[in-house]
């Protein structure tokens, strides 16, 4: 049985698999439920996508080479020291920003 077959509803969860645990249920029947449970996360967890790659939502630092599997990019900045950190782009034949920033990225396209 799958996590995602739970409900929400507490009481409507009076069995897991097909093992009953609907009040005055037979007091087994709570061992192998948790043991059912336990076997239904270990599932879900294991289908879950490997998140250790990833940069932290509060920031983080790219190591090695970022590859990349479709259109975007990352815009990294290898020393803290720079101020830059602009990304500009701009139509082709336009002028280029004036004194840019160490660690600045300009381009055309």
């Amino acid at each position: 049985m799958a996590v995602s077959d739970y409900s929400t509803t507490p009481a409507n969860n009076t069995n897991i698999s097909g093992i009953n645990i609907a009040e005055n249920c037979a007091a087994g029947n709570g061992n192998d439920a948790l043991r059912q449970l336990m076997a239904d996360i270990a599932a879900m967890y294991a289908a879950l996508p490997d998140t250790s790659a990833l940069i932290a939502k509060t920031g983080g630092i790219f190591t090695g080479n970022p590859t990349f599997n479709s259109a975007g990019g990352y815009h990294f900045n290898a020393s803290t020291s720079s101020p830059g950190g602009r990304w500009t782009t701009q139509a082709s034949g336009g002028s280029a920003p004036a004194s840019p920033a160490e660690g600045d990225f300009f381009g055309e396209f």
